[in-house]
């Protein structure tokens, strides 16, 4: 619902990366559910639009930023010309320039 609710803004909202880290911190299992989440967003980002590809990116990278969620949902990624399309590489790209802008 956390996901859902942040792509059908129009800017990334801050309160929601807020409001996933502390269902992460509070409980495992939705730490767990939020690692799993990622990976199946990346698999469908293709379908995404850009605003919400945006949004999405910017909610996990706060996760990964404030250590709610673990770095190894990364191996779900593959960097490669064949395995990636220019939405997940979109989406990539972000994650790794918030979370150095963090």
């Amino acid at each position: 619902m956390i996901i859902e609710c942040c792509n059908q803004e129009r800017t990334y909202l801050r309160f929601y990366g807020l409001l996933a880290e502390q269902f992460c911190k509070i409980k495992e299992t939705y730490k767990i559910n939020f690692e799993i989440q990622f990976e199946l967003q990346y698999l469908k980002i293709h379908r995404l639009e850009t605003n919400k590809l945006r949004n999405l990116a910017k909610l996990f990278s706060h996760l990964l930023y404030t250590d709610a969620i673990e770095w190894y949902v990364f191996k779900s990624v593959k960097l490669t010309e064949e395995d990636t399309t220019s939405s997940s590489r979109i989406f990539i790209k972000i994650i790794c320039q918030e979370v150095i802008n963090f």
